[in-house]
C-alpha cells in the first residue's frame, strides 16, 4: 500500500486478494468490470481515443459482487449487468449522461448502479458527459485516461447518495485513474484505491498528487510557504485523528 497522505492511500495489486483485511464499516464505491467484454470503440477523435481502446481488465468472465456486499455502505456502478447476483433490497441509481442534448451516437444515454441504502429518493444525477458542450470539458479539458471514466462529479453525488458520515473510510476496489479518490478529497473522506493495471494505477497517482498539491487551479491539500496550510495541518482539520483504518 503506498500512503499519499495519512488519510489518501492507494494499492497496485489484485483487490480480490486484499478484501478480507477491509473494515467492514468502510465504504464500497466503485464502477468493476461488469463482464462485458468491453472494448471502447476509439471514436471520437484523438489520441486519447485510440489510446482508451485497449480491453478492460477482468471484463471478459461474469462479475461477482459477492466479496464485496459485507460492508456498511456498497455501491456498484454496471448494476444492471448483473443484478441477478445484487439483493433484492437496496436502491438503483441512475446517471443520465445526456440530460436530452448530448448527441444520438453508439452510446448509451444513461448508466444504472446498484447500492444497498433503501429508500434513496433523489436517484438520479443529471450529469451532461456526452457531446460538445458536455461538464467534461471542465475535467482535466475533457482528456479521458480511462476507456469506462466516471466524472469526478458523477463521484462526489455517489457518496452525498450514500449520506456518508464525515471521514468514511471509501474503498475503490477498481480505482482505474482514480475519479473516486478525487471526490474524496472534495468531501474530506479517507481512501483506499486498488488498481491492478499498473499504467491506470500511475494515471491515478498523478492525478490524486495533482489535486494535493493544488496543481492546475484545484484546491490543494499539500502547501507550503507563507500564510499557506500544510498537508499535516489541513488534514487535522478535515479528517477524524488516527490513521486511514481507524
Amino acid at each position: 500500500m503506498e500512503r499519499i497522505t495519512d488519510n489518501i492511500a492507494i494499492m497496485h495489486g489484485d483487490c480480490l486478494d486484499a478484501v478480507g483485511a477491509w473494515p467492514a464499516d468502510a465504504a464500497i464505491v466503485t464502477d468493476p468490470p461488469y463482464g462485458i467484454g468491453y472494448v471502447h470503440t476509439g471514436t471520437g477523435g484523438g489520441i486519447q481515443s485510440r489510446r482508451n481502446s485497449k480491453p478492460i481488465h477482468g471484463d471478459d468472465r461474469p462479475f461477482d459482487p459477492s466479496p464485496f456486499l459485507r460492508f456498511r455502505w456498497v455501491l456498484l456502478w454496471g448494476a444492471d449487468h448483473y443484478k441477478s447476483r445484487l439483493p433484492d433490497s437496496g436502491s438503483m441509481l441512475a446517471w443520465d449522461k445526456s440530460c436530452g442534448k448530448g448527441p444520438k451516437d453508439t452510446f448509451v444515454d444513461g448508466e444504472f448502479a446498484w447500492c444497498n441504502v433503501g429508500g434513496v429518493k433523489r436517484n438520479v444525477c443529471n450529469y451532461l458527459w456526452k457531446g460538445l458542450v458536455s461538464v467534461k470539458k471542465g475535467e482535466d479539458g475533457g482528456r479521458r485516461y480511462h476507456p469506462t471514466q466516471k466524472p469526478v462529479g458523477l463521484c462526489e453525488w455517489c457518496l452525498k447518495a450514500l449520506a456518508l458520515p464525515p471521514g468514511t473510510l471509501v474503498i475503490d476496489p477498481f480505482m482505474g485513474v482514480g475519479s473516486v479518490g478525487l471526490a474524496c478529497i472534495r468531501t474530506g473522506m479517507r481512501y483506499l484505491g486498488v488498481e491492478i493495471e499498473k499504467d491506470h494505477y500511475e494515471k491515478a497517482k498523478w492525478r490524486l498528487l495533482r489535486a494535493l498539491t493544488g496543481e492546475n487551479g484545484s484546491s490543494g491539500l499539500i502547501a507550503g510557504g507563507k500564510g499557506r496550510q500544510t498537508n499535516e495541518t489541513r488534514d487535522r482539520r478535515r479528517f477524524p485523528s488516527g490513521g486511514l483504518w481507524e
